[in-house]
């Protein structure tokens, strides 16, 4: 699973003052990536957040930019924003991810669609809870992260070092987006993941 994770600046999407808004509400209070920075270095995950959302891949720059036109002036954009035609470029790298709350559990995360560009253990995982998916070493820090996400209504960039799936020798820089229903609540995420070879 992630074994780094950088979080760039949460950004709640409203032109240009964004990362004031976000600050502004965190005033009295310290800023979730840093909690999730401070249980990382408890659990050992080795995953920090940073502050920006400033990607590598100018293909996670075009879809945050998708996600910043289907916003608008609502906190968050719905699925159902997101056409085929906006998404054509993107398709077979984007997955959309249901956040479902089951009995006691806190809440699962349901992998809705995974594009094929996203496959990378081998089998496809659309229809499978996360926690189907990723092992329970592991499953932490992506649940947190998805909380992230969604709590603070705020799109979020990783860079992972893999730990699971095979993957050992992948790094990956991610976009996770959060999703909200038609009542402005949240309802999952839109993520991507461009992948190459780990740095040494």
């Amino acid at each position: 699973m992630i074994a780094y994770v950088d979080f760039p600046k949460a950004r709640i999407y409203r032109p240009f003052t964004a990362v004031r808004q976000v600050r502004g509400m965190l005033a009295n209070a310290q800023p979730p990536w840093d909690d999730f920075n401070a249980r990382a270095g408890r659990e050992g995950w080795a995953a920090v957040c940073d502050a920006s959302l400033t990607f590598d891949s100018a293909q996670l720059m075009d879809l945050l930019e998708i996600w910043r036109t289907a916003t608008g002036a609502r906190q968050m954009p719905m699925r159902a924003d997101f056409t085929a035609r906006a998404l054509v470029r993107h398709l077979k790298d984007i997955s959309f991810i249901e956040r479902v709350a089951d009995g006691e559990r806190p809440r699962r995360y349901l992998f809705r669609m995974i594009g094929r560009g996203q496959i990378r253990s081998g089998a496809d995982g659309t229809g499978k809870f996360l926690d189907e998916i990723i092992a329970p070493p592991f499953i932490a820090s992506w649940n947190a992260a998805y909380d992230m996400a969604l709590d603070i209504a705020a799109p979020l960039r990783f860079v992972s070092n893999f730990r699971s799936l095979g993957l050992d020798y992948m790094t990956a820089e991610s976009l996770v987006a959060p999703l909200g229903d038609a009542k402005g609540g949240p309802w999952g995420l839109l993520t991507s993941t461009v992948y190459g070879p780990r740095k040494a």
